[in-house]
């Protein structure tokens, strides 16, 4: 099988930049020839024009990568909101070429852009949507929502992200190298800064935590708009002492911080598909503690894998952390049972049941 694959471009962050290369890669031990190319940019301080520049060129490129050469199957990594919209509209009608097949695998999706009656963004909608041969989705609540709104369920399949292993172990290096005390708990917050992920509300649990006389340091990894209200929360709140800014740290160097942390907090109500923030911390047995939303309700049980908690709620989400506290053989349980979950998604087992999708894609 030739598969064409539309990728971030490098050194982008989220979810396709750290899951879709170890796929690509099994790909071809497997025997198939697989090709990137950049479909997605980022889009930090690049002005509207010349977006749409950019956007009209990736599709001449891919284009023209069609003409020169047969492949089976162009494979786009995208994600069903607004911005993605715009761009795919622009582009996905262009990968229609010969008898080439396209799947879009859309890493998210806004439940509210297939209910919409905006005539414009309808007929957007509609313009990616019919062109596409198959649509991969990464939740079983996005599968129904695709269905809901009328899309083929044989164009429609659940696919998963690949989740590579964690090797790292727990040492006092780590904790030396970043100033970190080794005689209290360290919660583990890591995600783009933005109000949706719920760094905010982890941020007042922690004051409640500290008015319970709770020892604690909570490590927030990433950057994004709401990080300055969020340095502002800590400081009106007096958590200093308690809360830690680490700045954006490249996906490759976030293993040591899972290994090393003790409970991941992750309260999101973000329009994810699957949270790889949440898979990470289960493959380095990191206790979770998150919101039923999308893969994780999928995937994870309570308490074998996690505690739930409601989103936009900081109280539920302290007595949550005091209970994983209180109880070592909870947190020893849910370490060794997240440990065999990611088993699931090993880049073998992953790519096998994408063949098979694309198998039936091309039949």
């Amino acid at each position: 099988m030739r598969v064409l694959v539309g990728m971030p471009e490098q050194g982008a962050q989220g979810g396709p930049a750290a899951c879709e290369p170890p796929f690509i890669e099994e790909l071809r031990r497997l025997g198939h020839e697989a090709e990137e190319e950049v479909y997605a940019h980022a889009a930090v301080n690049v002005a509207f024009r010349s977006r749409a520049r950019r956007v009209l060129k990736t599709a001449r490129v891919l284009r023209e990568r069609l003409r020169q050469s047969d492949f089976d199957l162009v494979y786009i990594n995208t994600a069903f909101d607004m911005k993605a919209l715009l761009r795919d509209a622009l582009i996905v009608p262009r990968l229609r070429f010969r008898r080439t097949k396209l799947f879009l695998k859309f890493h998210g999706s806004d439940a509210g852009l297939l209910e919409t009656k905006n005539p414009v963004l309808a007929a957007l909608r509609r313009r990616v949507l019919s062109h596409a041969d198959g649509i991969g989705v990464l939740s079983s609540e996005e599968r129904a929502n695709f269905l809901c709104a009328g899309i083929a369920e044989k164009k429609v399949f659940l696919v998963k992200n690949v989740v590579e292993g964690n090797s790292h172990q727990r040492n006092s290096k780590f904790l030396r190298h970043w100033s970190l005390p080794d005689d209290r708990p360290l919660l583990l917050f890591i995600g783009r800064f933005i109000p949706t992920k719920g760094l905010l509300d982890v941020i007042q649990a922690c004051g409640l935590l500290r008015n319970g006389g709770q020892k604690f340091v909570l490590l927030c990894l990433g950057d994004g708009p709401a990080r300055s209200e969020a340095e502002t929360q800590v400081r009106s709140l007096n958590l200093q002492d308690y809360v830690r800014f680490f700045g954006y740290i490249p996906e490759d160097q976030t293993g040591d911080f899972y290994v090393n942390g003790d409970v991941l907090l992750f309260p999101t109500y973000h329009i994810e598909g699957f949270p790889m923030v949440i898979f990470n911390a289960a493959a380095a047995g990191l206790p979770i503690i998150t919101t039923r939303i999308r893969a994780a309700a999928d995937y994870l049980a309570e308490p074998e894998n996690c505690l739930w908690v409601e989103p936009r709620n900081p109280s539920q989400l302290a007595e949550a952390i005091l209970t994983l506290f209180s109880k070592p053989e909870v947190r020893k349980a849910m370490s060794a049972n997240n440990r065999m979950l990611v088993e699931r998604f090993s880049a073998e087992t992953v790519t096998r049941e994408y063949l098979k999708v694309f198998d039936r894609v091309l039949s």
